[in-house]
C-alpha cells in the first residue's frame, strides 16, 4: 500500500476545531494521500456541512480520516453512480452520509439544516447555498470588537485604543495592502493585533503575493473585515513560502466578511483564506482556488484548522498530485468547439464562486429541456440590437438558454475603458480607483472593460427578457444615444456551478432613451 504524504480537503485538510454549516463545491483530485470532499483528516467537530464535489482518488465523499463528530448533520453528494468501484472505495461511507434522494426544500429541512436564517435551497445546480441578504456577519458582535473602537477615519485609535496597542486600519486598495502584509511580516506585531477594514474590492492582477502573517512568528493576531468585499487574482508559487494563503498564520486572530480568487501552487500548508487557523474565527468567508501540490496540507478554504469556522464556503479546484500532459486530452474536444463557435479562451482560472440564479428568468414555452450528454454543448440567442429604456434601467435583451445547453450562462453588457468614457464622461469608476488602475503598467483602456448590465445564472430552457443596468460607483450613467457595446458571455458547469473553460463575447448594438 502506498506511503500517504500528506492530507487534502475541499474545504479543509486538517480540523481538530469546528467548522459549522459551511459547504466545498470542488474538484478534488488527490493520490497518496488523506483525502475528503469536505475536510482532509477531521478529529474536530464538523455540523451542518455538506460536499459538493467531483472526486477522484478519495478515501472519504466527506472526510477521510478520523474520529471526530462528523456525524452531526453533514451529507455528501458524490459524483459517483450507485455500484460504482470508486465509491467502493471510500474507507468510511458511515462518515457523512450520501445524499441521493433529496427532491426539495422540505427533504433538506428534515436532515437539520436551517433554511430560515442560514441557508436557502437550489433545484439545479448546487443545492443548497447562503440566503444572500442574510450574509454578512456584524463584527459588534466578535468578542474582540470592544477593544478596537472602530473609527470612520482611517488608521485612527481613540485613546483607550492607543493605550490597548492596538488600532484601527483601512484598506482602500492594492498598495495599502501590500504595505499591510510587509509590515506585519516585518515584525510589526501593533499592526498585526489591529482591526483592518477593507473598503474596496482589490485585484492583485496575477501578481506573486507574499502572506500577511507568513509563519507563526509574525501571526495575524487581530479582526480583519472584508465588508463583503473581494480580494482576487493573487498568486503564490515561491517554494520558499510554506504557509500558503492570503494568510499564512493566523493566532486567535478573526476574519470576517471576506471573498478571495487565487491560485496556489505547493508547500507545506495551503488554503484560500489562511493556511493555518489557530485558534481564531473565520466566518462569512469565501474562497474561489486553484490548488496545486504533490504533498502538503492542501484545503479549499483552510489548509489546518484548529479555531471556529462557520457560515463560509470554498469553490474550485484541489489537486494533490502532478497532472501529466494526457490529462488534458479530454479537454481539446471543447477548445476546438469553442474555436468553432467563435469562442475564446479565458486568461482566467477556470473555477469561479457559485453564481445565485437570476431571478426574473422564465422556462421557454414549450421547450424540452434536456442538456446535451455528448461532450461540452452551449447554444443561446438574443436581440441583436437591444433597447435600453433610462427611467427603468432595463434593457430589452430577449435572451435564451436552449433546453440542450449543458451550461448556465451569465449575461454581461460591457463599454471598454475608452468608450465607457466617450460615452458616460468616465469609467464608472470612483476617482480613487481608476487612478490607482491607471498606474499599473498593463492598464490599457482599449480592452479593459467596464459592466454595465449584468445578469445572474440562466439555466438550460429558461429565457430572460430584460437585463438590469448597474449602479456605476461614481454615479455616472449611460446617456440617451446610439451605441455599440460588447456582449460578454460567461458559462458555468450545471453539475458543480463552477465557471467552465470557455467564455464568448459579441458586438451589439444599444438604443438608449426615456
Amino acid at each position: 500500500m502506498p506511503k500517504r504524504t500528506g492530507h487534502t480537503g475541499g474545504f479543509a485538510a486538517q480540523n481538530s476545531g469546528s467548522i459549522q454549516n459551511c459547504y466545498s463545491v470542488v474538484r478534488l483530485r488527490a493520490k497518496n494521500q488523506t483525502a475528503g470532499g469536505l475536510i482532509g483528516e477531521n478529529s474536530g467537530v464538523a455540523a451542518h456541512c455538506y460536499s459538493y464535489c467531483k472526486l477522484k482518488g478519495l478515501t472519504g465523499g466527506l472526510t477521510g480520516s478520523g474520529g471526530g463528530d462528523t456525524e452531526q448533520g453533514c451529507y455528501f453528494f458524490h459524483n459517483e453512480k450507485e455500484g460504482s468501484k470508486s465509491l467502493d472505495k471510500l474507507s468510511d461511507p458511515i462518515r457523512g452520509q450520501r445524499l441521493k434522494e433529496i427532491q426539495e426544500a422540505e427533504d433538506v429541512r428534515q436532515l437539520g439544516f436551517d433554511l430560515d436564517t442560514i441557508w436557502e435551497w437550489q433545484e439545479n445546480g448546487v443545492p443548497l447555498q447562503f440566503i444572500p441578504e442574510n450574509w454578512l456577519f456584524d463584527v459588534q458582535k466578535s468578542s474582540k470588537y470592544e477593544q478596537y473602537r472602530i473609527r470612520e477615519t482611517d488608521r485612527q485609535a481613540d485613546e483607550e485604543a492607543e493605550k490597548a496597542g492596538v488600532l484601527t486600519t483601512v484598506i482602500h486598495d492594492a498598495d495599502e495592502l501590500w504595505t499591510l502584509a510587509q509590515q506585519i511580516n516585518e515584525g510589526d506585531r501593533r499592526l498585526g493585533a489591529s482591526y483592518v477594514q477593507l473598503a474596496e474590492d482589490i485585484d492583485l492582477r496575477g501578481k506573486e503575493w507574499i502572506p500577511i502573517g507568513k509563519d507563526r512568528t509574525c501571526a495575524f493576531t487581530g479582526i480583519f473585515d472584508g465588508c463583503g468585499h473581494t480580494i482576487k487574482n493573487f498568486v503564490i508559487k515561491d517554494k520558499k513560502i510554506e504557509n500558503k494563503g492570503l494568510f499564512g498564520f493566523v493566532k486567535g486572530g478573526e476574519i470576517y466578511n471576506l471573498l478571495v480568487d487565487c491560485n496556489l501552487k505547493g508547500g507545506t500548508c495551503a488554503g484560500g483564506i489562511a493556511a493555518q487557523n489557530e485558534d481564531g474565527i473565520i466566518g462569512f468567508c469565501g474562497a474561489v482556488i486553484e490548488i496545486k501540490g504533490k504533498n502538503g496540507t492542501m484545503g479549499g478554504l483552510v489548509g489546518r484548522n484548529t479555531g471556529t469556522i462557520f457560515e463560509s464556503y470554498s469553490a474550485g479546484r484541489v489537486t494533490a498530485i502532478i497532472i501529466p500532459w494526457w490529462w488534458w486530452l479530454p479537454l481539446l474536444g471543447l477548445l476546438m468547439a469553442a474555436l468553432i463557435i467563435g469562442m475564446k479562451y479565458p486568461r482566467v482560472r477556470s473555477t469561479f464562486a457559485p453564481v445565485p440564479y437570476d431571478e426574473d428568468q422564465v422556462p421557454i414555452p414549450d421547450e424540452e429541456i434536456s442538456p446535451n450528454t455528448d461532450g461540452n454543448f452551449v447554444s443561446f440567442q438574443f436581440e441583436q440590437s437591444i433597447d435600453v429604456n433610462l427611467s427603468t434601467g432595463l434593457c430589452k435583451f430577449g435572451f435564451k438558454n436552449p433546453g440542450n445547453s449543458n451550461h448556465n450562462i451569465v449575461v454581461q453588457l460591457q463599454f471598454t475603458d475608452a468608450q465607457a468614457v466617450r460615452v458616460m464622461g468616465s469609467t464608472g469608476r470612483t476617482a480613487e480607483v481608476q487612478k490607482k488602475l491607471e498606474e499599473d503598467p498593463d492598464y490599457d483602456p482599449e480592452t479593459n472593460r467596464t459592466i454595465i448590465a449584468e445578469s445572474g445564472a440562466i439555466r438550460p430552457g429558461y429565457q430572460l427578457e430584460d437585463l438590469q443596468l448597474v449602479k456605476q460607483p461614481n454615479g455616472d450613467t449611460v446617456p440617451e444615444g446610439e451605441y455599440n457595446a460588447m456582449v460578454y458571455l460567461v458559462f458555468y458547469e450545471i453539475d458543480t456551478n463552477n465557471r467552465a473553460m470557455l467564455e464568448s463575447q459579441l458586438p451589439v448594438e444599444i438604443s438608449v432613451h426615456e
